[in-house]
């Protein structure tokens, strides 16, 4: 019989009592938070088991992390142990996105536990820190038409299966919005009438009117997009059509809004919209209007389309600011991750894990 044969009730006992909250701040996080938590945490007490530590989730302790960033990462110090135990070495380390996260995870799960600072950084257990560096400069053009995809053809396409998911597709296209933006999106209530729209924006543009998107953000963060084209109002008005009643959301009528996430990515994947079939995903068409707006804000396409750099830094400055807002960010320099970066500007940003500094999951 193995030692603590009761290790997943112990485990879910801690996760049932604290996940709920927030790892560093005084709320509560998302369901998908504390999914993705709990299940990278079943994940690896299972692999510390298949490794020989039979223990209890309330005495982990730093050598059983050290082993477990050793695994993950192909370190030939492993391959001892993995061998004995007959458990096969992973063919090429896990990204540093994934290494992060679970590095996270387990801080927040040592504070659970009582062993705060029990997770060191990479370089306390002989591993490469750039293992770790996550890079938030896009080296490659994600948006659809980058790919050779006909957008409006690909919509009709989506719209055949699913003509509601279709219009929500069509929104992250034309205002940059996330999917859950999309799927909790009012089109009754959306659009700022045009006296109270600030007049002092960051870019030279003429507001007739905005639309503000605050449910399904991150944090809850309001943000006005400028109701700049044609096509922006158009794609409300026929929004309208799926929401009846003045405080409807877009979302599927009489499913959860995990369900309509849900829904949202099986139609896509039924369309065809994966990485794997062509290249392109629907997170692609928020690049898809970062890139554009870019250029309709600078007159130039952005670096990661080839576009020749700014020479004017204000200009540069507050085409950055304004992408970064009408995304639903704070930080001008996240606009790299869509758009690329050019000479001069803001340095490449990379993760405090490579610098070897603790940071807690922005989503959690």
């Amino acid at each position: 019989m193995s030692n603590n044969p009761d290790w997943k009730a112990k485990l879910q006992a801690i996760i049932d009592m604290h996940n709920h909250r927030h790892a560093k701040r005084a709320k509560d996080v998302s369901h998908r938070t504390q999914a993705a938590r709990a299940e990278a945490l079943f994940v690896l007490f299972k692999l510390w088991r298949a490794l020989g530590f039979e223990l209890d989730p309330n005495k982990l302790d730093g050598t059983h992390v050290k082993y477990m960033f050793w695994y993950l990462t192909c370190d030939p110090r492993i391959k001892a142990l993995c061998d004995r135990r007959h458990v096969p070495m992973l063919p090429k380390p896990h990204s540093a996105a994934y290494l992060q996260f679970l590095a996270s995870t387990l801080r927040t799960f040592s504070e659970w536990i009582g062993k705060s600072g029990l997770v060191l950084p990479p370089e306390r257990y002989g591993i490469d820190p750039a293992l770790f560096a996550r890079t938030y400069v896009a080296q490659q053009d994600k948006s659809w038409t980058a790919h050779d995809v006909d957008i409006p053809q690909m919509l009709a396409r989506v719209a055949r299966i699913d003509e509601r998911v279709a219009i929500m597709l069509e929104l992250v296209w034309r205002f940059g919005l996330r999917r859950k933006e999309a799927v909790m999106f009012q089109p009754h209530l959306a659009v700022v009438p045009a006296g109270l729209v600030p007049v002092d924006g960051p870019v030279a543009e003429h507001y007739i009117a905005c639309l503000s998107i605050e449910r399904g953000t991150k944090g809850g963060r309001l943000r006005l997009v400028p109701l700049v084209s044609d096509a922006q109002r158009d794609v409300i008005e026929r929004a309208k059509r799926f929401a009846p009643y003045p405080t409807s959301y877009l979302g599927h009528p009489g499913k959860t809004l995990l369900q309509a996430l849900d829904r949202y990515k099986n139609v896509l994947s039924q369309a065809g919209i994966t990485k794997k079939e062509l290249g392109i995903t629907g997170h692609g068409l928020r690049h898809q209007f970062a890139g554009d707006k870019y250029f309709d804000l600078a007159n130039v396409a952005c670096p990661v389309r080839g576009g020749e750099p700014m020479r004017d830094p204000e200009l540069m400055e507050r085409v950055l600011r304004a992408v970064s807002e009408q995304l639903g960010h704070s930080r001008p320099n996240i606009t790299t991750a869509y758009c690329g970066k050019q000479p001069g500007t803001y340095k490449a940003a990379t993760s405090p894990a490579a610098a070897g500094l603790p940071r807690e999951n922005r989503d959690q």
